[in-house]
């Protein structure tokens, strides 16, 4: 039978879904971040020799892949040995960089290291003028030198960035031919990855993709050839920062569009989910064990941003945006030399894990603080752990516990307290910072650690429902199991709205055609393809712009749509400045920066019936599950936050399985699964709305109880 996976690799474990014969299947393996090919495909292995209770490797016809491998790379500054060739007197850009200056009076403020060091950096003769005009021809004689001194440094990539080649790329592909057959190296072209202005952002974009092409190249062909080992002879798909999937192949050519590629898989999967249950407005948090991200979904589609800054490093191309912090179940607490108690972002990470793994880690964690306090099972632990161990986790709170001088539970409890405030931040970073209301969403909580805290983020944010998906804790996973390939593409104009309609609408046309052909190319059987125009619009005069969805259909619907394409940019210009800042300048002018096509494979718009309990109104009248209705896995005293301070509650550890459709539970309670655990602390209630997503709620019966 026809079987198809998606795999996220995390900084702790490494999420695998596996759907066949209508059913999916959820696994979790131990990360390994010296080696992360070998977490992946000694899971596979063992998935395979599970036989039929897992899969069989013959039938695969589709792995879908998410990994960190790039970002970590950039992150640790393991990239290829990399040079840079740009237009004579430019080479010093990549360091020049913007004047922003985020810690103005931090006098010893560093700055990352750059990719490529100045004697890598080469000069050429040549000059394309701001309109696109050829002001000096490119010196061919220098050409031959150039290729002899890159051969000589015995560079592993090269960039090329020319000044304006994002008008006139003639000059960049000559230099690129003569590379390309020469030194037998990965190039990479600003003018073929983002042709678009704004010198800096597009060289640092160009050195980033040249630097990570050798190593996502020999990442991804060790996953495909030995796969291919174990029997599986699929293709394998990547998860773009855009938040689509595209082959290997492009992959490879274009690493630096993977930098975001577990995150947005797991927005993938918050949007699928609320699709179903027919919320369009959500607030993705998704909590693993090594940090947190969040993002926003309004009117079932993410929010996103054409512009990122990655551990430091400035990329311009189209990204799910993703605010992330270091708050993860394996965040290690510490107290900084003002005795305030602070959460990450160091991490205990899969090797040696929270003290509670037992595997030597003796620093407190996020997870650790949980098991102390009882909001975990010790015979239930996630990833294939044997148990936890509550002696060491006791012990690694209370190291803590003596330097602040305060109790065990009330350090735990601090704990938690910290992490909750950093990852409410991060919540309000991208709701009320951009102009929503995060009351006016619902928050959906996901991976492993996410609804441990769902819950308590929702009161604090006053957030009324709170959804913990049916497969929280690998639903990055599946989000790479659901993500549709896609391609984006821009061009760069930067001249008055009114003034350049010619040129707008040939732009349009080209990102169109090169849309459908890269289809036509790599996925030759798609014929349902959508299609997305966007325009990077800005008052004359500003230094930044908005990006807006202003055509989207079929080919043939957004080609029509150019007829309009000038006077529909200018108002919903002015209309998205007035929603985002409060304000709208209809009597200025607006100016032009870019143009993009996005094209992805459309989707099924078949959806599930919408859950009767979306925001809580139908379930006062539904019955509470009783003792009879509720089997446990024992009790236990937990500790809990509460308006009066710290209480201990008498707190029942249940399978969510067993959770009966359209009944109550009452809070406190410990849901226990195979990828995540849910928290539903004292006053609120959870409701599964019977296709296993659970429901969290204030209760709104003043006195009930839990069962038992």
């Amino acid at each position: 039978m026809a079987t198809t996976m998606g795999i996220d690799i995390g900084g702790t474990f490494v999420d695998v879904v596996v759907f066949r014969d209508g059913q999916f299947g959820r696994y979790k393996f131990t990360s390994t971040p010296s080696a992360p090919a070998e977490a992946v495909l000694s899971g596979l292995a063992n998935l395979c020799r599970a036989g039929s209770a897992a899969l069989s490797a013959n039938d695969v016809v589709r792995i879908a892949h998410g990994s960190t491998v790039a970002t970590n790379a950039l992150l640790e500054g393991k990239w290829a040995r990399t040079a840079l060739v740009t237009t004579e007197g430019f080479r010093d850009v990549l360091e020049i960089g913007r004047q922003n200056r985020s810690s103005l009076y931090d006098l010893d403020v560093g700055r990352p290291t750059p990719i490529v060091p100045r004697d890598l950096r080469r000069e050429i003769a040549e000059r394309v003028a701001s309109d696109g005009m050829i002001l000096m021809p490119l010196d061919e004689a220098s050409l031959s030198l150039l290729v002899a001194s890159l051969s000589e440094q015995a560079v592993e990539a090269v960039a090329v960035c020319l000044l304006f080649s994002y008008l006139e790329p003639a000059h960049e592909q000559r230099i690129g031919e003569v590379l390309r057959s020469s030194i037998g190296v990965p190039v990479t072209l600003s003018s073929e990855l983002v042709p678009e202005f704004r010198e800096y952002e597009r060289t640092s974009t160009t050195v980033i993709n040249a630097a990570l092409a050798p190593r996502v190249r020999a990442y991804l062909t060790e996953l495909h050839e030995r796969s291919r080992g174990l029997g599986m002879e699929c293709p394998w798909q990547v998860m773009q920062s855009s938040g689509a999937v595209t082959s290997v192949a492009r992959a490879c050519e274009q690493p630096v569009r993977l930098l975001l590629s577990g995150p947005a898989g797991g927005v993938e999967g918050a949007i699928q989910v609320g699709r179903a249950m027919g919320i369009d407005d959500l607030i993705a948090l998704d909590m693993g064990g090594t940090s947190c991200d969040v993002s926003l979904v309004r009117d079932g589609e993410a929010a996103y941003t054409t512009e990122g800054m990655i551990g430091g490093y400035r990329v311009a191309l189209p990204m799910v945006d993703i605010h992330t912090i270091g708050a993860g179940g394996g965040s290690i607490a510490w107290v900084d030399d003002g005795g305030s108690l602070r959460i990450g972002p160091q991490s205990a990470g899969a090797d040696p894990g929270p003290a509670c793994y037992g595997s030597g880690g003796a620093e407190p964690t996020v997870t650790d603080a949980h098991l102390v306090l009882g909001h975990l099972h010790p015979d239930h632990p996630l990833g294939g752990l044997p148990n936890l161990d509550a002696d060491a986790a006791t012990r690694a709170v209370n190291t803590l516990a003596q330097k602040l001088e305060l109790p065990l539970e009330r350090t735990a409890l601090g704990i938690l307290e910290v992490a909750d405030a950093a990852m409410e931040g991060a919540i309000r970073v991208i709701s009320v910072e951009r102009g929503h209301d995060p009351r006016e969403f619902a928050l959906a909580a996901f991976g492993g650690a996410g609804p441990l805290h769902a819950a308590s983020l929702a009161a604090r944010l006053g957030i009324r429902c709170a959804i913990i998906p049916s497969m929280a804790g690998v639903l990055s996973a599946y989000g790479l199991l659901a993500g549709r390939t896609g391609y984006d593409f821009s061009q760069g104009i930067v001249a008055p709205l009114r003034s350049c309609g010619d040129r707008l609408l040939a732009g349009a046309v080209r990102l169109l055609d090169q849309a459908r052909s890269r289809f036509a190319e790599d996925e030759p059987l798609c014929r349902e393809i959508g299609f997305e125009l966007l325009c990077d619009l800005r008052y004359v005069g500003q230094a930044h712009e908005l990006s807006l969805k202003l055509v989207r259909g079929t080919e043939s619907e957004v080609r029509e749509g150019l007829a309009a394409l000038a006077d529909t940019a200018e108002r919903r210009f002015h209309e998205a400045h007035h929603e985002r800042y409060g304000y709208a300048a209809w009597e200025t002018g607006v100016e032009v920066v870019s143009v993009r096509v996005r094209a992805v494979a459309r989707a099924d718009d078949r959806q599930q019936a919408a859950s009767s309990f979306l925001l809580g109104e139908e379930i006062e009248g539904l019955p509470v599950l009783s003792d009879a209705e509720l089997p446990t896995l024992g009790c236990g005293n937990a500790w809990f936050r509460g308006d009066q301070g710290p209480t201990q509650r008498q707190t029942p550890f249940v399978e969510r399985r067993v959770l009966l459709p359209g009944r109550r539970l009452l809070g406190p309670a410990v849901l226990l699964s195979d990828d995540a655990t849910t928290i539903v602390p004292p006053n609120w209630e959870a409701v599964d709305d019977g296709a296993g997503n659970l429901l969290l709620y204030p209760t709104r019966i003043q006195g009930a109880e839990a069962p038992g």
